[in-house]
């Protein structure tokens, strides 16, 4: 029997997932229940994936995002998309065990999790978040009876009171430092691209970090992407 083919044909989704293999098979079951063409695009890179939701033509309706990427973890691009007042539905995916990224999400903004390996339900998963609700698996509801997701437009709302203050000032050579880092390149990579060594990458990257108050470089690169898109220059 078919799930629901071409139900939602305007359904637009983006995917982003390190595995070019789940990319793959996600996107033909997504494209198999919800119609051809609504799988708008997808990719390897979190730091492209906020750029695609930024802009109004490449914005889907819904995103499913893995937890685990090369370049930023998925709390950060959740956090990066809701920077820019982006009350776009977000469901994370991912191949561990839910209850270790669950908390992350909720506090991130995402509106629900989903194990990789059902399909069947992330189809539903991504039907229920595109319509304005959330989706709270069973296993963690019985697990984690204190988790809670917010609706898109409930977490837009109370990560846009938390991110009002006056944004972070990088140097000009901090900030191509983390754009390069947002583009998914390597400190090697950046320092080939800027011509610096990876000495002096690591050295501007941990003076970025602490102006940014971040833990860690994944965490540094959400906030500034946060900052250079929620506050664009006039």
């Amino acid at each position: 029997m078919m799930e629901h083919m071409n139900e939602h044909p305007m359904m637009r989704i983006g995917i982003v997932d390190n595995d070019e293999l789940t990319l793959a098979a996600l996107s033909a079951y997504l494209e198999h229940r919800f119609g051809a063409g609504s799988v708008v695009w997808r990719c390897v890179l979190g730091g492209k994936a906020v750029r695609l939701c930024r802009d109004e033509k490449t914005r889907p309706d819904a995103l499913v995002l893995d937890m685990s990427l090369s370049d930023m973890d998925g709390a950060a691009v959740c956090r990066a998309i809701r920077g820019e007042n982006e009350s776009l539905p977000i469901l994370a995916i991912t191949s561990f065990p839910l209850h270790r990224f669950a908390a992350q999400v909720a506090d991130a903004g995402g509106q629900g999790i989903v194990a990789k390996r059902n399909l069947r339900n992330i189809g539903m998963a991504v039907e229920q978040v595109a319509a304005g609700l959330t989706y709270m698996p069973s296993e963690l509801s019985d697990s984690m009876p204190g988790l809670r997701f917010e609706t898109a437009d409930e977490a837009c709302a109370r990560l846009s009171r938390a991110a009002e203050r006056k944004p972070v000032a990088l140097s000009e050579r901090e900030e191509a430092i983390m754009s390069g880092y947002a583009d998914g390149l390597t400190t090697q990579q950046v320092g080939e691209r800027l011509g610096l060594s990876e000495n002096t990458v690591k050295t501007h990257t941990k003076r970025a970090m602490a102006k940014l108050n971040a833990r860690t470089r994944s965490q540094a690169i959400a906030i500034w992407l946060t900052e250079k898109w929620g506050h664009p220059e006039t």
